[in-house]
């Protein structure tokens, strides 16, 4: 029996061999031809007595350097080129991260088509384990090893997935291995956006100590910590600022570019350029900070050789020094933890949520309540009596209050405030006449307005001005009658 070449649902062709009551199959790719080759010389050793698939020897693919080559080729050379839908400087740094110091160390050498579900597990644990033991012995010093967060965690096995997803591509492997780990775990409720920690907030007495303090001690840094402050910019927008982007006349900057950690210039996270104002004592200080003559190209905040100013330093030696001045070393904070605050007392002090969104630059208010929304002053009683109040009368284009009414009663007697007349419609054909004598009125009040004679037009009018707030009906049934050749009102 010859060897025999399947295709499954997926588009991928399998060799199946059936020999000797022995069953084997071989993954072939996803070209008919190249099954139908390796069938053949598959088949070809079966003649010869040797069973085992694989005609020719296959060499391994170690894990480690086709990692890197994916890393290189797939996420950090695109951004260097500024390529579009590149990663963000930030994620290329957390991809880089999750290869350099957990994907390769863990699996090195080990040939990337012999990764099983076993394997993704013990990564798994191992990175459990890891904060485990840091949570342990949390004043190791340097020799402790940093506890690796849930979020972490998520990034790593994505980081893993993408790189099986592209050996999937290549034909290396017949089905990523990770997905059928989550598979086996079931649902489970990721990381996702977690709310800012309250360790990480400052309060109002606190900012202003904060601001305090940098303008009395470290004049240097007050501008740039101001800036933060007072409009909830990330540190790279704000390194990043040149001074054609500020308007000190109408008070608005405009953020349209980010510097990362590395210099590199490039968009905002989101991609998509904001106008920012500018507060009362921001302007003040941009003022007297601006120079007089300066190129479109000068940095609002440059280092001391003109150029950007290194995120790392300035959180370091900048910000650093600030917090351990303001607060004695009580709290850790990063130039980050001014964003949280500048959202955090905006929304609880009633901020409009959809100016915070779009000046801090979150990409959807959704994402700004599960951050920050836990912030926003809530009221958990007095709500039960909402539906019993009575709702305000709708306005008429005429401007007066109007009560439309009951929809059972429309056939009977309408009673109305001003003037105080009662009328009783009629029924329809009234007065010898017929539904359809004329086509164009439609309406049945209109329709028994039409025959209104002349003693009954003190009354037709009123009834007018009290159900639709103006005369308005009265004139148009006036001008149908008209043409109709109807009675004179």
């Amino acid at each position: 029996m010859a060897a025999k070449v399947r295709k499954d649902a997926k588009g991928r062709y399998w060799v199946i061999v059936h020999h000797n009551g022995r069953r084997k199959k071989k993954y072939a790719g996803r070209d008919k031809q190249r099954a139908t080759e390796l069938a053949e010389k598959i088949w070809a050793n079966v003649v010869l007595g040797d069973l085992g698939i694989g005609g020719e020897e296959e060499q391994a693919v170690p894990f480690k350097p086709f990692a890197e080559s994916w890393l290189r080729s797939e996420v950090s050379l695109p951004a260097e080129l500024g390529m579009e839908r590149a990663l963000a400087p930030n994620t290329v740094r957390s991809r880089t991260q999750s290869v350099r110091l957990h994907l390769a160390p863990f699996f090195e050498e080990i040939d990337i088509r012999s990764i099983r579900v076993a394997d993704i597990q013990r990564l798994y644990e191992r990175c459990l384990e890891k904060k485990k033991r840091a949570a342990k012995k949390p004043g190791e010093g340097e020799g402790a090893e940093k506890p690796i967060s849930r979020r972490s965690i998520e990034i790593i096995l994505g980081t893993l997935r993408l790189i099986l997803a592209h050996a999937q591509a290549q034909d290396l492997v017949a089905s990523n291995v990770l997905d059928a780990w989550k598979a086996v775990r079931g649902r489970r409720r990721g990381a996702g956006l977690q709310p800012v920690e309250q360790e990480r907030v400052l309060t109002s007495q606190e900012l202003t100590h904060l601001l305090g303090t940098a303008r009395q001690h470290l004049p240097a840094v007050y501008p740039l910590v101001l800036f933060l402050a007072d409009t909830g910019c990330r540190i790279g927008e704000a390194l990043a600022l040149r001074w054609i982007d500020v308007n000190l006349k109408t008070g608005v900057v405009r953020i349209e570019r980010s510097v990362d950690h590395s210099g590199r210039v490039g968009p905002t996270k989101t991609r998509r350029a904001r106008a920012v104002e500018l507060s009362t004592r921001l302007s003040e200080v941009f003022t007297r900070l601006r120079p007089e003559i300066h190129p479109d190209d000068a940095l609002v905040f440059p280092s001391e050789a003109g150029g950007f100013v290194e995120s790392g330093n300035f959180r370091r030696r900048g910000f650093g020094r600030l917090v351990k001045k303001a607060f004695e070393g009580a709290k850790q904070l990063t130039p980050h933890c001014l964003r949280h605050t500048w959202a955090s007392l905006h929304l609880a002090r009633g901020t409009n949520l959809k100016w915070v969104q779009e000046t801090g630059g979150w990409t959807s208010a959704k994402m700004l309540l599960d951050v920050y929304g836990h912030h926003i002053p809530t009221e958990t009683r007095g709500f039960a009596d909402a539906l019993s109040d009575p709702i305000p009368a709708p306005k008429t284009h005429s401007g007066g209050p109007y009560t439309a009414p009951d929809t059972e009663k429309r056939n009977e007697k309408i009673v109305v405030n001003a003037p105080r007349v009662a009328y009783k419609l009629k029924k329809p054909g009234a007065d010898g006449r017929i539904r359809t004598a004329d086509l164009l009125i439609t309406n049945q009040l209109l329709y028994q307005l039409s025959y209104v004679g002349p003693k009954k037009r003190v009354r037709a009018r009123s009834l007018c001005v009290a159900l639709f707030g103006g005369r308005w009906p009265y004139i148009f049934i006036f001008k149908l009658r008209r043409r109709t050749q109807c009675a004179k009102i």
